[in-house]
């Protein structure tokens, strides 16, 4: 699916401040690359940086490296109507970007710009592309359009052609410290909030805690911590478990997100003691959790709920041998 891009209004977030000021530099010295790949974990503002820096590329009168918001182009874009504006994203979400909406793409890159400037396009997540997609960016990338610019923002670059990776500049955004997300969240989310636990629950992801905040995420997260507990000590089954977390719809429509709670008790727990009390099966079952997301993750329809029981199966068989 592609469409245009609804406006940066937000500007980017307190900790890209760095990222901006260099990619506004670059701008300005006419040294941007014509292919960005804007890399990171999920849930830190990557997407809305690369909004910003669209409506930041078509602005006519930026204000202090930004977006002015009042000339004709900043209208178009806030209007939704902005011609040299386009991104690009999986029908559904976490479907395949397919091979049309890349070859839509391709006629949007060959095209004049219709107001004279710069044309710009986001894609995400990038990792999302299929094969055929995928070869057919690789024409883009090649070929690039004259004053184009392509925003490849991506969770998990690996996941992305080695081709498709040495064609664009990398820009790797990091967890930022709860130094740097603190005020923000604690701005947005209220002092009353316990800010700390928002930030260790969400593993640093600012918008990520904002998100567990505002839906019913975080108490999900601590029955699903209640539920590991009773599992610890045989209160429960794993058969049973796996029956409620599929009863779940947040968690059956992204079983990932439980994945990753999984992943960070496992090594919350190792740092605990600092390794010293973990036994070899803990590691291996970090290694078993990576391989059951890549699995999820895959186009392959796994049957969630088998690979949950045998998840909480061996995390129960832990206790057992621990």
């Amino acid at each position: 699916m592609s469409e245009k891009i609804t406006p940066a209004t937000a500007m980017h977030y307190p900790w890209q401040a760095s990222h901006w000021a260099q990619l506004v530099a670059q701008v300005e010295q006419q040294l941007i690359p014509h292919a960005l790949i804007l890399s990171g974990p999920k849930h830190i503002g990557k997407y809305q940086f690369a909004l910003t820096l669209a409506q930041r590329m078509l602005c006519e009168a930026p204000v202090g490296g930004y977006p002015c918001g009042h000339c004709k182009q900043c209208h178009l874009v806030a209007a939704n109507s902005h011609p040299d504006m386009l991104k690009i994203l999986p029908e559904d979400e976490g479907k395949a970007i397919r091979v049309d909406t890349i070859r839509e793409l391709g006629d949007f890159s060959s095209k004049t710009s219709q107001q004279g400037g710069w044309k710009v396009a986001v894609i995400y997540p990038a990792e999302s592309m299929n094969l055929n997609a995928s070869n057919a960016l690789l024409k883009n990338l090649e070929e690039p359009g004259q004053n184009t610019l392509l925003l490849l923002v991506c969770h998990e670059p690996a996941r992305l052609s080695a081709t498709i990776r040495s064609r664009c500049r990398m820009v790797k955004f990091p967890v930022p410290s709860a130094i740097e997300a603190r005020p923000w969240l604690s701005q947005v989310a209220g002092q009353h909030e316990d800010i700390d636990q928002l930030l260790d629950h969400s593993d640093g992801r600012p918008l990520l805690a904002l998100k567990l905040l505002e839906t019913d995420s975080l108490e999900q997260r601590r029955s699903f911590e209640e539920m590991l507990d009773d599992l610890a000590v045989r209160r429960s089954t794993p058969l049973l478990v796996a029956e409620k977390l599929m009863a779940i719809k947040s968690l059956d429509k992204d079983p990932v997100a439980a994945v990753d709670w999984l992943y960070r008790r496992v090594a919350s727990d190792i740092r605990a003691d600092h390794g010293e009390g973990s036994s070899r099966l803990m590691f291996r079952y970090l290694d078993r959790l990576v391989q059951a997301k890549k699995l999820l993750q895959s186009r392959a329809n796994p049957n969630v709920q088998l690979i949950w029981e045998e998840l909480l199966l061996n995390w129960q068989h832990l206790f057992i041998k621990r």
